[in-house]
């Protein structure tokens, strides 16, 4: 291998990456974007912008552990 085949074959720093932005950075993006509406909905309306929000998040807890019990 000569220093010109070496070259064509490095590759950079972002032909590496190749999905962009990780999994866990889009989780982390997706609760601070949550918490954000959650406190915005809790000072707007107080208390009930606050039990309404916990209301909308049963369905999702309750998908959560019906997924953790059958182990997907």
């Amino acid at each position: 291998m000569t220093m010109t085949n070496a070259a064509d074959t490095a590759l950079t720093a972002s032909q590496t990456r190749s999905g962009g932005i990780s999994i866990e950075a889009k989780l982390f993006a997706g609760v601070a974007v949550f918490l954000a509406l959650v406190i915005t909905a809790t000072v707007i309306w107080g208390a009930a912008g606050l039990a309404m929000s916990a209301l909308a998040c049963v369905p999702v807890c309750y998908a959560a552990i019906l997924l953790i019990t059958v182990g997907k």
